[in-house]
C-alpha cells in the first residue's frame, strides 16, 4: 500500500471512528437539548438572570478555548495541524467577538463581565481540553473537538430560539448586519470542511487498535465534560435569580 493510499485508508477508518461515537453519543447531545436549561429558556420558565449566568459562563469557556488552542497550534507536527488549529482559534475569536453582542443585549455590564468567574464546573471542562494539549497526540484533541462540537450545537440552537421567543432578543445590533444572537446561530452549524480537516487529522493517529481505545476514551469525556457544564447552566444559574429575589 502506497503512502497516500493508507492516508486514505486512516481517513476512512477515522470518519467511520467519528460516525460510531456520534451514535454512541448521541444521548448526551439529547441530554443537554431537551435537558433542564435549554427546556427552561425555550420555554421562557427561566429568569434572565440563568440566562445571564449562562452568558457569561460562556464567555469564560470562549476565552479559555482560545488559549487552549494556542497550545494546539504550537504543538503542530506538521502545516496541516496547524492550519486545522489556527482555523480554529480565528473561529473561536470571532466567536468572542460575537459573543459580545449576547453579553451586551443581555444586560451584562463589563465591569461585572470582568469580575465574574467560571464556575467549577466550567474550570473542569476547559482544564480537561488543557490536558489534552499537554499529555495527548493532536489527532485525540481533533476528535474531541470534533464530538464535543453537537453537543454545543444542540444546546445552542434551542437557547437561541428560545431568546427570541421569550426574553425580547433576536434583534438586529446597530451598526452591524448581526442579529445579538449571533454567536448561538452562526456557530452552531459544523461546515464539511471542518468536519474533514479533523478527520484527516484523526487518521494520522488512529495507527491501531490501542490508538482507538485512547481515541474513544478521549471523545467520551469531552462530550460529558460539556454535558456537565449545561447541567450547572440549569443548577447554578438559578443561585443568582434565587439571591436577588
Amino acid at each position: 500500500m502506497s503512502a497516500e493510499q493508507d492516508l486514505d485508508s486512516r481517513f476512512v477508518r477515522a470518519g467511520a471512528l467519528a460516525e460510531s461515537l456520534e451514535r454512541e453519543l448521541a444521548r448526551f447531545v439529547d441530554e443537554v437539548e431537551q435537558g433542564p436549561f435549554a427546556s427552561g429558556v425555550s420555554d421562557g420558565s427561566l429568569p434572565v438572570e440563568s440566562v445571564q449566568f449562562f452568558v457569561q459562563q460562556t464567555y469564560h469557556l470562549v476565552m479559555n478555548d482560545m488559549g487552549n488552542l494556542s497550545i494546539y497550534v504550537a504543538r503542530a507536527r506538521n502545516e496541516e495541524e496547524a492550519d486545522f488549529f489556527l482555523f480554529m482559534t480565528i473561529a473561536e475569536k470571532l466567536m468572542l467577538d460575537s459573543l459580545y453582542l449576547l453579553i451586551d443585549a443581555i444586560g451584562i455590564g463589563r465591569d461585572r463581565l470582568a469580575a465574574s468567574k467560571p464556575d467549577i464546573r466550567t474550570a473542569y471542562r476547559t482544564n480537561y481540553f488543557t490536558r489534552l494539549a499537554l499529555y495527548h497526540l493532536p489527532g485525540d484533541i481533533a476528535l474531541g473537538i470534533l464530538l464535543n462540537f453537537p453537543v454545543w450545537a444542540g444546546g445552542a440552537r434551542r437557547v437561541s430560539q428560545g431568546l427570541k421567543d421569550h426574553y425580547g432578543l433576536g434583534k438586529r445590533v446597530p451598526g452591524t448586519d448581526l442579529l445579538d444572537v449571533d454567536v448561538l446561530d452562526r456557530f452552531s452549524q459544523a461546515t464539511t470542511g471542518f468536519q474533514n480537516m479533523a478527520k484527516s487529522i484523526i487518521g494520522i493517529d488512529l495507527c491501531d487498535d490501542e490508538a482507538e481505545k485512547r481515541m474513544r476514551r478521549v471523545a467520551r469525556l469531552s462530550v460529558e465534560y460539556e454535558a456537565m457544564v449545561w447541567h450547572s447552566y440549569y443548577t447554578e444559574g438559578l443561585r443568582p435569580a434565587k439571591s436577588s429575589g
